[in-house]
This record gives structure tokens, C-alpha cells and sequence, in this order.
């Protein structure tokens, strides 16, 4: 029986990261996750890029420091959106998704909700807006999925991440019918400097490393990394008795068979059994 429970590679597990606002911070953060190999989407609210304040990323740099990474809206303006005209929330989102666009060089297909609030009209003014997927800051504490991209539930702020990290390498060494989890760790990167915060950018750090032992059977990737593989996996195409597969994607999608892993590659058809 074919599951569906790998990533990209064949790997059982996908890791992701999503940090907000833009802050100076943002600098150590990406040196840490670059040095590990994680990924992580950056959720911008570009009025900050055009300050010019010290404590915050320069339009100038967005481009270099996030390269490798995604860069995702936040609103220009970082309003509670949900107080706001449908109109002025499309005018939040457009305007900021233009001006990452002409400052990152990247298509930007993503948000955070600002203060994690959003109502019916913010969805339909991100829709209109291009944008197709919305992080949320309701933890789920979950390797889960989501079920709606426009509402996506992370599994944990970095504060409470020692417990996912630490379900999701015991799944890998000892649990492995648990396989196809996602962990999703959100936070602010100005947290780290906070007084008497528990987790600093050097417990932050050996997080990181920590996952990174278990690259191996993890993908760490960005946000609409993760939310265009899922998507492809529901193309797929399968014939009656399940044995034959056509993937009408561009993206390879990665399964079991029994333990064995198959890859139904973009654009072809793959037989199994």
C-alpha cells in the first residue's frame, strides 16, 4: 500500500521556520540557520524596510540577507487587519507584497497575520491580493499538516519548541509508523535579547544543531516550499486499482511502498506493485 509520508529527497520529516517584523535581529538568526542548512520564511512589514531605523533590516539588504530563504508579507504597515475596510486590508497586503517584490527580486506568495488576528474580509482582500497562504499564531503543539493554507496553525512559538524537537527525533530513532510529520516553529527574532527570555540566541542555536544531526530524515525547507509540495502530492493522479501514478506537477513527490520509498517524479507516470 502506498503512503504518503515523505518529503522531498524521501525524507519522513519537513521542518520549517517563520520569523517576523524585519528587525536587526533577523541578521544572527539567518547566520544561524545558514550555518545549519534550516530554512526559514521571513514575514515583512515593508514601512519598517523604508524607515531607515536602526533597528530594523534596510530595504538595501533584504535581498542578500534573506537570499536562500523566503520572504513573505506581513502588511506594510503591520495593522490588526481585521479592524480595517476590506478594502484598506487589500491596500495593506498589495502594497506591501509590491514593495518586497521590487526590494527582495522574488515572487511573494505568503503573510502573517499581524498580532495573529484576521477575519473573513482579511481572507478574501489576501486572495485578491495574490497571496495564498496565511500563518496564524495559534499553535497546534502538533507535527501536523495543515488542513487550510490561508489559515495555517504552527506547531509551537520557539519558546515551547524543546518539546516538538523533541517528539519529532524520538518519531525518527523509535517511533518510525509516525513518519510524515511536519514541525513549524514561529517567533521574533528580538526575542532572543529579551531579559531573563529562555531561549536565547544561543540555546536557539543549539536547536538548531540539534536538528540538523537528523538532516538525513528531515527537509528543512520555507513555508511555500512546504505548502506547493503538499498541494502537488493532491495532484497526483492514480488509476483504479492503485498501481499506476502520473504526477501532472513539476515537482517530484515522494511516498512509501511498504518501507521502500518511490518517487513519482514530475511529469511522468510510475508504476508500483
Amino acid at each position: 500500500m502506498i503512503k504518503f509520508d515523505r518529503y522531498a529527497g524521501g525524507k519522513h520529516y519537513a521542518v520549517t521556520f517563520s520569523y517576523d517584523d524585519g528587525v536587526a535581529d533577523d541578521r544572527r538568526l539567518v547566520e544561524i540557520f545558514n550555518k545549519y542548512g534550516a530554512k526559514c520564511t521571513f514575514n515583512l512589514f515593508s514601512a519598517n524596510a523604508e524607515s531607515e531605523k536602526s533597528n530594523c533590516v534596510t530595504g538595501e539588504e533584504i535581498k542578500t540577507l534573506y537570499a536562500g530563504h523566503e520572504i513573505a508579507c506581513h502588511a506594510f504597515h503591520h495593522p490588526h487587519l481585521e479592524r480595517m475596510t476590506i478594502k484598506d486590508q487589500y491596500d495593506e497586503l498589495i502594497r506591501d507584497r509590491e514593495t518586497l517584490e521590487r526590494l527582495g527580486g522574488s515572487i511573494v506568495r505568503g503573510m502573517a497575520f499581524p498580532f495573529g488576528t484576521y477575519n473573513a474580509d482579511t481572507l478574501t482582500a489576501m486572495k485578491t491580493a495574490g497571496i495564498e497562504y496565511g500563518r496564524t499564531t495559534a499553535s497546534t503543539g502538533a507535527l501536523t499538516i495543515p488542513d487550510n493554507f490561508m489559515t495555517w496553525h504552527p506547531t509551537c512559538h520557539h519558546r515551547d519548541s524543546a518539546g516538538p524537537i523533541d517528539q519529532l527525533i524520538y518519531n525518527i530513532e523509535k517511533a518510525p509508523w509516525r513518519a510524515g510529520g511536519l514541525l513549524y516553529i514561529w517567533g521574533h527574532s528580538y526575542e532572543f535579547m529579551q531579559k531573563d527570555t529562555p531561549v536565547d540566541f544561543d540555546e536557539m542555536e543549539r536547536r538548531v544543531a540539534r536538528l540538523s544531526e537528523y538532516a538525513y530524515d528531515i527537509w528543512f525547507a520555507t513555508n511555500v516550499e512546504i505548502m506547493d509540495y503538499l498541494k502537488a502530492q493532491k495532484e497526483l493522479r492514480v488509476t483504479a486499482d492503485g498501481k499506476k501514478f502520473y504526477n501532472p506537477t513539476l515537482i517530484d513527490i515522494w511516498a512509501s511502498d511498504g518501507d521502500a520509498p518511490v518517487c513519482f517524479k514530475a511529469g511522468e507516470t510510475t508504476i508500483v506493485g
